[in-house]
């Protein structure tokens, strides 16, 4: 039978972890100087606890085994992993590292962020799946606020959705004094949103709080939103989409414009998820190149937006009037068209 540590002390040993990558970013200038490029140098020392792992192949593995934890314990924390050789070898090895905590307040694994530059190292890599660890049920950053924010606060609760551990904290650096809303930066540790996530967010903060995806500005985050909306769907409150400048992410606009100029441009770009969607497909079917004095181009334009007004007939209007203008026709003709696709 093969032996299972105990989660107490697969806890133990991240904790000794974070504590470990902490200490060494004093003496990596590539970290700090990543993390003042992200205009998130303020993290360190907070209680984000960004730290960094060195480039060694041992660093981590010397350091908790010194500290008493075996190799057993280390391997199924996936703190350490078997090289092709036999031999153990740290996991993480000359990145940036932020730990990732369950809603408890444990820290239960870590995301990198790679600085070595090499072509052969994958830009982004988190703990493996472990027993405490699972990246499409982890969201970056959500344990932290939760334990930190003001108990007594009753304003509405908008998160936002981000695609990384920098952008989640350097949102965090734009919205913490934003007064109309309590705005919770939470960053996924993979590339796909799932029902764990959903309902994890509804455990914690409620069904009813505004959900907002702020993703890159580029296909990929477009993409995503797109594949993501059928589960969207199921969360009870508002859900908005703030697509951002081609070639940005959430820390760039820290950077570029200053905390409270970047959070106006991302509440800017808010828009209701289904008048998002049908921008994306009528990018799409090109309204320039299309006849629509053609009774059958008309139709299949109908085809394509009406989901749009099925799914969220509380904004038929707003859907028409954006419909109306990308296309060129009278509201009339986009009312009439899309009602008859519905019938």
């Amino acid at each position: 039978m093969e032996f299972v540590p105990a989660t107490s002390r697969l806890l133990a040993a991240n904790r000794a972890a974070a504590a470990f990558y902490a200490a060494q970013l004093r003496h990596v200038p590539a970290a700090r100087r990543y993390l003042r490029e992200r205009g998130i140098e303020a993290a360190a020392g907070s209680w984000w606890q960004p730290g960094v792992a060195p480039g060694g192949w041992t660093a981590l593995l010397d350091r908790l085994t010194g500290l008493g934890f075996t190799s057993d314990e280390l391997l199924a924390a996936g703190l350490v992993r078997r090289s092709r050789t036999g031999r153990l070898i740290d996991y993480l090895r000359q990145r940036v590292v932020f730990p990732i905590h369950d809603p408890r307040g444990n820290i239960i694994g870590f995301t990198g962020r790679d600085l070595s530059g090499r072509a052969d190292a994958p830009k982004y890599l988190n703990t493996p799946t472990t027993t405490i660890y699972h990246k499409g049920e982890a969201l970056f950053g959500l344990s932290l606020q939760l334990t930190h924010r003001r108990r007594r606060d009753r304003r509405p609760i908008r998160v936002f959705v981000v695609e990384g551990a920098a952008d989640a904290i350097a949102v965090h650096r734009m919205v913490h004094d934003h007064a109309r809303e309590q705005l919770l930066p939470v960053a996924l540790c993979g590339i796909v949103l799932t029902e764990h996530h959903l309902r994890l967010l509804r455990k914690t903060i409620g069904p009813a709080a505004s959900l907002s995806l702020l993703l890159d500005g580029d296909d990929a985050g477009r993409d995503a939103f797109e594949r993501w909306l059928p589960l969207l769907r199921t969360w009870a409150g508002p859900v908005d989409i703030a697509t951002l400048p081609d070639g940005t992410d959430p820390a760039e606009l820290l950077v570029r414009h200053g905390p409270e100029e970047a959070l106006r441009i991302v509440l800017g770009a808010l828009r209701p998820a289904q008048l998002a969607r049908l921008d994306r497909i009528l990018d799409r079917l090109d309204p320039g190149a299309l006849d629509l004095g053609e009774p059958e181009t008309r139709v299949r334009v109908w085809r394509a937006i009406t989901p749009c007004f099925r799914d969220d007939p509380t904004r038929g209007a707003d859907l028409a009037d954006l419909a109306s203008a990308r296309l060129g026709l009278p509201l009339g003709d986009v009312m009439t068209g899309v009602v008859n696709e519905i019938a």
